[in-house]
């Protein structure tokens, strides 16, 4: 292999592990995406079945009413959430086949600096072509999902900011000692003196 083939080779390489990288670190995204939209559900359901009338409401003409159109809004909501799960689901089914997708090409172009069979590279462009269609399409899924979220309770940034904190909730902490803690701390350390 010349000289210029083993860039090149290099280069294909680095590309698939680049969008390997961007593949995972949006797959990540729309899993979060995806718990947040189930968390909502379940919290719709939950709250659909603690709206069960009481019995002296039954007869109340502006209880039933007002009653009848809060059902209305949370049926709706419920059937925008669900129209949303099902855009990221398909979002995140697309990105975990692009990910396999990247990682065989990977896989072929490693495979081709270690076997001289220049038809593992077609393979691989082949593969990274489809895994490029593939990003670009399960991005949209996603997009999808969040273009259709409701302008008035939820933005993207409140939506992304709500995935974001349930992320940040599940790393493990560590104890960080008050300012003023280790303030008197160095205080403490003694400093040797020159001897003259």
């Amino acid at each position: 292999m010349s000289i210029e083939q083993s860039n090149q080779l290099i280069l294909l390489i680095l590309n698939s592990v680049l969008m390997t990288f961007l593949s995972t670190a949006l797959l990540g995204g729309a899993w979060l995406r995806q718990n947040s939209l189930s968390q909502q559900l379940s919290q719709i359901r939950a709250h659909y079945q603690r709206m069960a009338p009481p019995l002296d409401i039954r007869n109340d003409e502006d209880s039933r009413h007002h009653l009848q159109i809060d059902l209305k809004k949370l049926r709706s909501d419920r059937y925008r959430i669900r129209n949303q799960y099902v855009w990221s689901r398909l979002g995140m089914v697309t990105l975990h086949a692009v990910l396999l997708t990247f990682g065989i090409s990977l896989f072929t172009l490693a495979l081709r600096s270690l076997i001289s069979f220049d038809s593992l590279i077609s393979i691989a462009l082949v593969l990274f072509t489809i895994g490029s269609g593939g990003l670009l399409a399960g991005t949209g899924c996603i997009l999808i999902d969040i273009a259709q979220g409701d302008s008035d309770t939820e933005a993207l940034s409140q939506s992304m900011g709500k995935a974001l904190a349930q992320a940040l909730k599940k790393l493990p902490r560590r104890k960080i000692k008050p300012l003023h803690a280790r303030a008197t701390s160095r205080s403490t350390i003694t400093r040797p003196t020159m001897m003259k």
